[in-house]
């Protein structure tokens, strides 16, 4: 285990109980129907994983799918714009580009880039602990296995292992302190599960790298086992998720996030994420709630 991983104290949230509703009994049933007629492709276009698929050096996948999943937060026009914006800087390999990237050598690079809140200096810190974690560890999947007892901590106490080795490298000698006071910066792309986060764009690249290759995930990674993943909670997710009765708890955070997950491991014990894509896609779709008369998954919903 790496020195800095072992001095590295974790809290955990107190573990929450499973859901007191267990879920409706044709569950499954509704929901692979739901899957087998979900317009897969249609709904590709708009999601940010399309990306990944772009290349074909799993270097440049790993890189490209965090880069990705890092800025999806916001509407999805602006977070596919900001995210073609940063790979047509990166060029054909941006994997070589991380691995070479200087903030301080090219201080204009991606000059005038902001996405919400997160501007171009914290993309340019991003980039640069990007490849100074790959060149200790090797790949981002490394880095989030490092540890000897990986194979069986809890994901939230990876998670946040992960988040404190990233921002060790050093992140700080890229801001003004009053920068660091004010704002999180670079910060806000490693959130922690032990501070309440549901850390949806964290869970997000995971699925994307370690479920199975189906035309959606990629299926890169080997070392993490499907059945660990926890699901993307995000406000459609969330709120689908109570109506179809995943959970009873009402705060979108870590909390609900493993809730929601150990509900799915009833159906699907050793995928439970074989739904997320779909399920997210109807909410930002605007199918739910209650504005199409013919919801595929009417049948098991409260409402």
């Amino acid at each position: 285990m790496s020195a800095l991983l072992r001095a590295t104290p974790v809290t955990v949230p107190a573990g929450v109980r499973p859901t007191t509703r267990k879920p409706h009994r044709n569950l499954a049933r509704y929901l692979d129907q739901f899957l087998i007629g979900f317009p897969r492709e249609d709904h590709l276009v708009r999601d940010p994983v399309q990306f990944v698929h772009r290349y074909d050096d799993p270097r440049d996948k790993e890189i490209v799918g965090f880069i990705a999943s890092a800025f999806a937060y916001g509407n999805v026009r602006s977070v596919l714009a900001s995210v073609e914006r940063i790979l047509g800087e990166l060029g054909p390999s941006p994997s070589r580009f991380v691995r070479t990237f200087d903030p301080a050598g090219r201080p204009e690079q991606f000059a005038g880039f902001q996405h919400r809140w997160n501007n171009a200096r914290d993309l340019r810190v991003l980039l640069w602990i990007l490849g100074r974690l790959i060149d200790r560890f090797g790949s981002i999947e490394s880095t989030l296995t490092d540890a000897e007892d990986s194979e069986t901590v809890p994901m939230a106490v990876l998670l946040d292992r992960f988040a404190s080795t990233a921002l060790g490298m050093g992140h700080e000698r890229w801001y003004a302190d009053s920068d660091l006071k004010s704002r999180r910066g670079v910060r806000y792309f490693f959130p922690r599960a032990s501070e309440g986060s549901a850390c949806k764009r964290l869970n997000l690249y995971l699925r994307w790298m370690v479920r199975p290759a189906d035309g959606i995930d990629c299926g890169l990674w080997t070392t993490i086992d499907t059945s660990r993943l926890i699901i993307p909670l995000d406000t459609h997710i969330s709120r689908i998720s109570r109506y179809i009765g995943l959970t009873e708890l009402a705060s979108p955070g870590w909390r609900m996030a493993e809730d929601v997950t150990r509900s799915l491991r009833r159906i699907e014990p050793r995928d439970p994420l074989r739904y997320d894509f779909a399920l997210c896609h109807m909410g930002i779709a605007g199918d739910c709630p209650r504005k199409r008369a013919a919801c595929p998954i009417q049948a098991i919903c409260r409402l």
